[in-house]
């Protein structure tokens, strides 16, 4: 006997909800393979650094457990009711938890780091910029990788979308799951002490132990300003010179990128520049990003981290005053400055810090010069074209006596690294080739006659966004995530060979001052590398990347680490002599420089990257 119409209407209506259900057990699987592949991932970061890579990867896995027990208890609330509307948070939740984590995996392959929600907020708006990474990515075999599992992730997500049948013991069941897994991620193993354990923890429990951004209270700050007393600035006699002055911050270049930093790499030229001339084999570059690295060398400040500045889209919040920087101090003895790169100016609004600290020019990928060159990340030509768009500039003024400086950030080494001669994605290659450029480019000065009166130097912007290697790990410990190889050449009377003492990348302004000046002054923070002898900074601050609330502060041969976390900053490990002073001076810093004010409003109304303002030529 044929079944009613009603009963084929029951049939059909059952249909999409059973195929939410798969979606709902898709949803978990898919899960589960991601936390596989981020345990791999770990694998591979630890292989060589520790005694158990694997016991690396599964405790990865198992501190993932947490994510897992939130989407069990997610799918498990929205079996409980037959109605859409009921289940529909409880999905997109779900959903959200699952994007959220996929993008977390795919920052650990490709950046080695976590997800941070306030780095949404900063590079959200970076659209551009972004699209240009994904596709240098998918050039690559691992990125047609990651688009497959993209694509399989959408697919995913669309049938954990459809409506689900109520099924109350289901949902007991997925509560009891996820309260076992819960108790499994809240597990400490003994590798969690593992120096980079941070990227052993779920990326919500990195987020929230975040306290970077917590605020001072007014009844601490008027403590602060009654009893602090400042450290007097260091005072010495400057050597009075006039030398033209470049600096070079190359794109993630890293100590174990050069043989003679006490790498395994290849970097014939720098190396052998550095044997000529001076090199630093105890540098440290005081952030981990291009635009900490930037703040450090040219205003002279640790790019300690201003109060919101991760919630801010605005990366140099906090460190726009001239007092102090590059500019007011040249300019004070007759130069001029002028900033050269071939990447995108209005990527994280640089053309407009560069005009309020008092740039006399600064030009970027929209220089006439590098059409007909082939565009990569941030828009950016390769280095060469970069090097020799300088060459340009300096021969159109050998008439013209008056000094400069001159400042170029580097784009071709920055990561997935690209090596613009083959178009692989080769790290080796990539900074093999940024090194016969720095070489052509120190050729093409020397046969200017440059460094009768001038002075290169040339730095990474920040150690790379790669695994350590075991080698330095051996050799530096944890300040391995902070070095950066510095080279100073010229023919003026210098240091020469390898300078001993620990200098940072916040040493470049005094030192530049102390050149120039009958008379210079610094902060026992600063050190000065052009003097003689050299004299190291007293202290130096390096803000880390893998533990955003955490200031490493070196001295005397040790290490100390100061947690941010408003009033209840405080210390790890032995303290200096003066930890008080230091602690109140960089709290009391911070304050003064106010709270980043940019919100998720201000990112919405701004989702386009600004265009560069025009530089007065």
């Amino acid at each position: 006997m044929p079944k009613p119409y009603s009963a084929f209407r029951s049939a059909a209506a059952k249909q999409p909800r059973r195929k939410g259900l798969v979606g709902a057990a898709l949803l978990v699987v898919f899960m589960l393979i991601l936390a596989g592949l981020r345990g791999l991932a770990l694998v591979g970061i630890a292989t060589g650094l520790t005694d158990c890579a694997w016991c690396m990867g599964a405790t990865a896995i198992q501190q993932d457990a947490g994510i897992l027990a939130l989407l069990l208890a997610f799918t498990g609330l929205s079996l409980l009711s037959a109605r859409y509307w009921l289940q529909l948070p409880w999905l997109l939740l779900s959903a959200m938890l699952l994007l959220a984590y996929a993008l977390d995996a795919i920052l650990l392959k490709t950046l080695v780091q976590h997800l941070y929600w306030l780095d949404i907020v900063k590079f959200g708006k970076e659209i551009d910029a972004i699209g240009r990474f994904g596709n240098v990515l998918l050039a690559s075999a691992t990125g047609k990788l990651m688009l497959v599992g993209v694509v399989a992730g959408i697919g995913v997500l669309v049938l954990a979308l459809l409506s689900r049948p109520r099924r109350p013991r289901l949902a007991l069941a997925c509560f009891v799951a996820a309260g076992l897994f819960f108790l499994i991620g809240l597990w400490s193993p003994m590798t969690m002490k593992y120096i980079n354990y941070p990227l052993l923890q779920n990326f919500i429990a990195a987020n929230l132990a975040d306290s970077v951004d917590r605020h001072y209270s007014t009844a601490y700050a008027d403590m602060l300003r009654k009893e602090y007393v400042p450290p007097a600035p260091i005072c010495e006699a400057g050597r009075g010179l006039r030398p033209n002055v470049i600096i070079i911050a190359v794109e993630s270049l890293s100590m174990y990128h050069s043989k003679l930093f006490g790498g395994g790499g290849d970097t014939p030229h720098l190396d052998a520049i550095a044997r000529d001339n001076a090199y630093f084999p105890d540098f440290i570059a005081n952030g981990f990003t291009t635009d900490s690295g930037l703040i450090a060398m040219i205003t002279g400040k640790p790019p300690i981290p201003t109060l919101g500045r991760y919630q801010s889209a605005e990366a140099f919040a906090g460190f726009e005053s001239p007092q102090g920087a590059l500019p007011e101090i040249v300019h004070a003895h007759g130069y001029t400055t002028h900033f050269f790169t071939t990447g995108d100016l209005g990527f994280l609004d640089k053309s407009k810090w560069l005009k309020e600290l008092g740039f006399d020019s600064w030009e970027g990928a929209e220089q006439p010069f590098y059409n007909g060159w082939k565009r990569r990340h941030f828009n950016a030509a390769e280095d060469k074209a970069l090097y020799q768009r300088f060459l340009q500039w300096l021969d159109a003024r050998k008439d013209d006596a008056s000094p400069w400086l001159a400042f170029i950030l580097t784009v071709s080494t920055h990561p997935p690294f690209v090596n613009p001669e083959n178009e692989s994605l080769d790290e080796a290659g990539a900074f093999r080739y940024a090194d016969k450029q720095i070489g052509m480019l120190y050729d093409e000065l020397a046969k200017r006659d440059f460094f009768r009166n001038g002075v290169l130097m040339i730095s990474g912007d920040h150690r790379s966004m790669t695994p350590l290697s075991a080698t330095e790990l051996a050799r530096f410990g944890d300040s391995a995530l902070a070095r950066t190889p510095f080279v100073v050449a010229t023919q003026l009377p210098i240091t020469r060979g390898a300078v001993s003492g620990k200098f940072q990348q916040a040493d470049i302004v005094p030192s530049i001052a102390e050149l120039l000046g009958e008379r210079a002054c610094h902060k026992p923070d600063q050190g000065t590398f052009l003097s003689d002898p050299p004299q190291p900074a007293q202290y130096v601050a390096h803000a880390r990347g893998d533990r955003r609330n955490q200031i490493d502060i070196y001295f005397d041969g040790k290490q100390a680490d100061l947690v941010l976390a408003g009033d209840q900053s405080d210390w790890i490990g032995p303290k200096p002599d003066n930890w008080k002073q230091i602690m109140d001076g960089i709290a009391l810093d911070r304050i003064g420089r106010g709270t980043a004010n940019e919100n998720f409003l201000d990112l919405m109304i701004n989702a386009r990257a600004p265009k560069p303002a025009p530089s007065p030529n």
